[in-house]
């Protein structure tokens, strides 16, 4: 239990108030119809575990909300900088099946479960790479995207305060710190491969504010505007451009943190 004072603490202290919660299923059905969630007719929520059909698998609603800030159209290119196991693109294939879409991890073994899970779900991706994404500018250069989604490597206080006591043994602030400068070079890079009017959405599963809305100001220098609140069955607010939302724990969702970040239309792909 000290442990999680510490990390309650350590939110405290830049003003976010949160306490463990422990938060029903979630789970993303490919073939739609039952709904349980008004703004996603894939998504279904429960209150008790329950054994899932072949159309069916465990994602949480934070995530699926941060895929929806994408703003999916019909053949737009997608980069999913951490994809893995690949849950997102799972979900963004079925709410827009027409989309474009790169997936990216730097373990093989987690692109093995990916892999799977396409095929299971007869899935198609333009592109599977295995790549550090710290670095993701160099190896897909020359290439762009109309959209990049990055699920970055966190500390996890969302998913700690959801009741994971594994994870809640390894956090510190050292580790905070330690991701705070692998997560600002992950957004530098991905930055570059996205067009001109493009879109990227900066996501964790963590929520103190060095790993989230301080990341997109060093990385980008932008001032992100963010609304603080939990994860509603009914709505989910649409962000604009340089606006963020930290998903509180509750019954609905683990701990969450989601930017949107829109590229101008202009030839200058380095500047806001």
């Amino acid at each position: 239990m000290k442990i999680i004072t510490d990390v309650t603490t350590y939110l405290e202290l830049q003003d976010i108030r949160v306490s463990r919660v422990l938060h029903g299923p979630s789970i993303v059905d490919v073939l739609g119809g039952d709904q349980s969630v008004a703004w996603s007719p894939y998504a279904l929520r429960f209150d008790e575990p329950k054994e899932l059909s072949n159309t069916q698998e465990s994602m949480s609603l934070a995530s699926m909300a941060a895929v929806h800030q994408l703003e999916l159209e019909p053949g737009v290119s997608v980069l999913d900088l951490c994809a893995a196991p690949g849950m997102k693109g799972l979900y963004a294939k079925t709410i827009e099946p027409s989309v474009l879409y790169t997936a990216n991890d730097v373990s093989m073994d987690r692109l093995g479960r990916l892999k799977r899970l396409f095929t299971k779900h007869s899935v198609a991706y333009e592109q599977l790479t295995n790549i550090d994404s710290r670095f993701a500018d160099k190896f897909f250069a020359g290439q762009v995207f109309d959209r990049v989604i990055i699920d970055a490597p966190c500390s996890g206080e969302g998913v700690i305060l959801g009741g994971d006591d594994k994870l809640l043994k390894t956090w510190s602030t050292a580790k905070v710190k330690r991701l705070q400068q692998i997560q600002i070079r992950i957004l530098k890079s991905a930055w570059s491969l996205l067009k001109p009017g493009g879109r990227l959405v900066y996501a964790t599963c963590t929520l103190n504010k060095n790993e989230n809305e301080r990341v997109v100001k060093k990385a980008l220098g932008v001032d992100l505007s963010v609304t603080t609140d939990e994860l509603s069955l009914e709505t989910i607010p649409k962000l604009r451009d340089k606006e963020a939302w930290r998903i509180l724990p509750s019954d609905n969702s683990i701990g969450f943190f989601v930017a949107v970040l829109d590229k101008p239309n202009s030839s200058d792909l380095d500047q806001l």
